[in-house]
């Protein structure tokens, strides 16, 4: 398989995550996102431009980071399930990611991009938005990990998968240090190996965008 990805995207990190704790091998492509000829030439292989994307070895294009842990999790029985096959839990999963995604990732991804702005020409309007969300969804997911150890349950699941690259990037721009379960769960899940070994992966290109702004 080939993956499409670009480490700057949380959503390619989940998508990473998810592959790296199923130790699924796959032939990578590196997008830069911060390129204009190399976001052209992607949009040849794929108009929409988005990463991530997965191309199956018959030339199938799966994009969106939900739906390739969906097709991973069913094609590969090696490592952990990422998707529980009980339907509740299963469901639980699904519920988390979206969340995750929705409420968690875009509004952590909006402040940041807000701040690279100078101070003049920021949102307040969007940014006092994103911050409303994510202390939202900071109680929501608090409440959550007071009852379970992962997000869906009392396994590693794709909702973690989704939760960690955010949590990574929300700790400098919405701290959550005050809530004590967030914290106790990211103490633990980013000494998993799997992020670890995107975080090693990922930190060079990371920290050449953030140094500039």
């Amino acid at each position: 398989m080939d993956l499409y990805f670009s480490y700057l995207s949380t959503y390619s990190q989940k998508v990473l995550l998810g592959l790296y704790e199923k130790d699924v091998a796959f032939t990578a492509h590196l997008v830069d996102l911060t390129d204009e000829q190399d976001r052209e030439e992607y949009r040849k292989l794929y108009p929409f431009g988005k990463v991530p994307l997965l191309i199956r070895d018959d030339g199938r294009m799966i994009p969106e980071s939900t739906i390739i842990l969906e097709y991973i999790d069913a094609a590969f029985e090696q490592g952990p399930v990422l998707i529980p096959r009980d339907t509740e839990l299963g469901r639980r999963t699904r519920f988390m990611d979206r969340m995750c995604d929705l409420y968690l990732n875009d509004p952590v991804v909006s402040l940041i991009f807000e701040s690279w702005k100078p101070e003049a020409e920021r949102d307040q309007g969007l940014i006092s938005k994103s911050s409303e969300r994510i202390g939202i969804m900071y109680r929501f997911m608090d409440d959550q990990l007071g009852k379970t150890g992962y997000l869906a349950g009392d396994t590693f699941t794709m909702a973690d998968c989704a939760a960690m690259p955010v949590l990574f990037y929300a700790n400098s721009f919405a701290p959550f240090g005050g809530f004590d379960n967030i914290y106790r769960y990211w103490e633990e899940v980013s000494q998993r190996p799997c992020f670890l070994r995107l975080k090693q992966e990922a930190e060079p290109y990371i920290n050449a965008v953030m140094g500039d702004r």
